[in-house]
């Protein structure tokens, strides 16, 4: 299915590479301290690995507390999807197609069979668990919230404000992000 695999590379695989020694990140503020949503701006990588196939991409993400706008590219550039929230709902653009939902989990469960927590990506992609759901951080530094166990990378000789890397797996399904340019 066509549209599964262009629709697969919204949520995308991330080629990991790199020589520096990677630790557990640890955020600097707590979701108390950090309960505001703020805007964002980052692009990066992104994977995506569903029952051993995958897909690699990069992203482009504007974040806004009432809006947000996700481009997921080919590893060459070109946009392959586009994901709008705003408050009319959300709207899926790929393959000269259209698709469109209240939410993005509905629309991701629809479209794709599985479901695209953005809500709390806004906050793991910050290295913090999403503040309106109950969460466990387990010994090895692991986050489980809302059945993902999702892991924050980062690098040991240069930590930095937010994860090098954030690791999402959720039964069959793995997702990974390394966002490299942040605004």
């Amino acid at each position: 299915m066509k549209n599964a695999f262009i629709l697969t590379m919204l949520a995308g695989s991330l080629l990991l590479a790199g020589c520096a020694t990677e630790t557990v990140f640890r955020p600097a503020s707590t979701v108390s301290a950090a309960a505001q949503d703020s805007p964002f701006t980052v692009s990066g990588r992104i994977s995506i690995n569903m029952d051993g196939k995958g897909s690699v991409g990069q992203f482009d993400w504007t974040h806004q507390p009432q809006a947000d706008l996700l481009s997921v590219n080919s590893p060459l550039g070109s946009t392959v999807a586009q994901l709008r929230r705003d408050a009319a709902g959300v709207t899926l653009l790929a393959d000269g197609k259209s698709w469109q939902a209240a939410n993005v989990e509905d629309l991701t469960h629809d479209v794709l069979g599985w479901t695209l927590p953005l809500g709390n990506l806004v906050w793991w992609i910050r290295g913090l668990p999403a503040p309106d759901a109950p969460y466990q951080f387990a010994s090895d530094g692991s986050l489980d919230q809302q059945g993902w166990t999702i892991r924050f990378v980062s690098d040991a000789d240069a930590p930095g404000l937010y994860p090098k890397r954030v690791e999402m797996q959720r039964d069959k399904l793995t997702l990974r992000l390394l966002p490299q340019n942040w605004h």
